[in-house]
């Protein structure tokens, strides 16, 4: 394997198929790091980006579980958060006044195989008087191809190939949800899909008839109102509370 390096295609496939940096090729090669670097000009292989390469030091990776992408799509629909510095991964990101669900949120990553970054944060707001918690999970470059379906342009959008099954559908009540009685004490639902174009409300409203749900558009708010009719029929499909906190959104 000395003088492999000096074989084209082998050190093409080790520097661009298998992504192995130059430090990593000299140590295989017993050689200087200036041996291989000379030897990409001179075969004219393309030297990655100062990002790429950085990427490739720190990246981590995991194996994301149709469950796990239900999952993330759920809190996608409601609270959760992707973020990317690069073309090569996105992190989660997680928000709630709820430090048990916080903690949910960690642990059901974990079980994905995302690890959380740094620690749970605080965040005490002086003026109203009330605290917060906020999570991060490390960079990954498979969150990357789901962020770029919620982000194609930098906006959050509904991604049409989405499918509001009953994890998707728990993720987004739990995040978005409430469930309200009218004067006559019969229930329903609202789901504040306001931060979301009229025609990704009008969208998911379709999905959820597909269902057999009754839903309609409240156009003063864009916001989607499940019928009183559906309101069981609703809940029934998305099974139950995976967290004490939330659990009075279930109680019918």
């Amino acid at each position: 394997m000395i003088n492999l390096y000096k074989d084209k295609n082998w050190l093409k496939e080790k520097y661009l198929g298998e992504k192995l940096n130059i430090y990593q090729i000299a140590n295989l090669c017993k050689v200087e790091k200036n041996r291989i670097w000379r030897k990409l000009i001179k075969f004219d292989i393309p030297c990655r980006s100062y990002s790429e390469a950085h990427h490739l030091r720190r990246k981590n990776n995991c194996i994301l579980s149709s469950k796990a992408i239900e999952w993330v799509n759920g809190e996608m629909l409601g609270d959760g958060n992707l973020d990317s510095r690069s073309v090569y991964s996105a992190r989660f990101n997680y928000g709630s006044k709820y430090l048990e669900y916080i903690e949910y949120v960690r642990d059901t990553l974990k079980s994905f195989g995302i690890k959380q970054t740094g620690r749970i944060y605080t965040i005490k707001n002086k003026r109203q008087g009330n605290i917060s918690y906020s999570y991060n999970s490390c960079r990954y470059e498979e969150l990357y191809p789901i962020y770029k379906k919620w982000y194609p342009e930098g906006k959050k959008i509904v991604p049409r190939d989405i499918k509001l099954t009953p994890l998707v559908i728990r993720q987004w009540y739990i995040g978005d949800g409430s469930l309200r009685h009218n004067k006559e004490g019969r229930p329903n639902i609202c789901l504040a899909t306001c931060g979301f174009t009229v025609s990704d409300v009008e969208w998911l409203i379709k999905q959820l008839i597909n269902l057999g749900l009754k839903a309609t558009r409240l156009c003063s708010s864009n916001t989607i109102h499940i019928w009183a009719d559906s309101v069981k029929d609703f809940l029934e499909y998305i099974g139950e509370c995976p967290i004490k906190c939330y659990q009075y959104k279930f109680n019918y």
